[in-house]
């Protein structure tokens, strides 16, 4: 006789790049309480193993330094290997300084994580995605403002954000949501990552990657916006951006950079 107690609960499957620390490790750790089963990925095989033991049995690690083929080609075979209901390109990496004082590798592995990885990714997903399924692509609220001394990086979170807009529009009709993730400031390590010093700046400008999360995951409940802009100081940033001139927004943010 069949016992509708006896079936077997399936659990939503998740994967997160850059899940070692920051906004991702904090992605994981939530979506794991939320009864997701998380495939954390990054370079540092020791973070991943302690965020395994944290989040408690049930997920699994990948590593993998997605600067290099070889590391893009292990995560697109794992996403065409296995259904995920959740993609999350988290991953991505900054160099802060005179652009021509920072090396032209380093360089050119910001535009290789930032861009190429995201591609690769979300083209491997959406190639076997389902109606309900899900790509979150974090981009930065400086993609809509240049930024001078991280100007690279800048541009690559421009390409995420349109790019992240246009896979919204074409994915609808077949029930697939993509979010463009904007943060502003965030309480992780980025600055000193990228290059710079520890950033102090007013706690009306930075967030806690605990509270970002909160707002990806309410977005992604709804299921509504192609890009979700994180805080009111960075909505307020990002509604400036459409009416001043190019000129003045380089120049604003030239002169914030300076400080940094």
């Amino acid at each position: 006789m069949y016992n509708p107690m006896e079936r077997t609960i399936v659990k939503k499957k998740a994967l997160v790049t850059g899940a070692s620390e920051g906004i991702g490790y904090v992605f994981a750790k939530r979506l794991a309480a939320e009864g997701y089963e998380v495939t954390a990925v990054a370079r540092n095989e020791g973070r991943l193993k302690q965020l395994l033991a944290e989040m408690g049995a049930g997920h699994s690690h990948i590593t993998a330094d997605l600067t290099t083929g070889a590391g893009q080609d292990a995560i697109v075979q794992a996403i065409s290997a296995g259904h995920f209901d959740l993609l999350i390109n988290n991953a991505g990496i900054a160099a802060m300084g005179a652009f021509t004082g920072i090396s032209l590798k380093r360089h050119v592995d910001v535009l290789t994580l930032n861009c190429e990885t995201v591609v690769k990714l979300s083209y491997a997903y959406l190639k076997t995605a389902k109606a309900g399924d899900a790509l979150i692509n974090v981009s930065s609220a400086l993609a809509f403002m240049p930024m001078p001394v991280i100007g690279v990086y800048s541009a690559t979170k421009a390409f995420v954000t349109s790019f992240s807009e246009s896979l919204w529009f074409e994915q609808k009709p077949r029930g697939v949501y993509v979010m463009g993730l904007c943060p502003g400031i965030t309480s992780t390590n980025f600055n000193e990552n990228s290059g710079g010093g520890k950033a102090d700046t007013p706690k009306l400008m930075t967030q806690t990657p605990e509270q970002l999360v909160e707002v990806a995951l309410q977005s992604l409940k709804s299921r509504k916006k192609p890009t979700v802009i994180s805080g009111a100081v960075n909505n307020i940033f990002a509604f400036l951006s459409r009416l001043m001139s190019r000129k003045a927004i380089a120049t604003m943010m030239g002169q914030m950079g300076a400080k940094q």
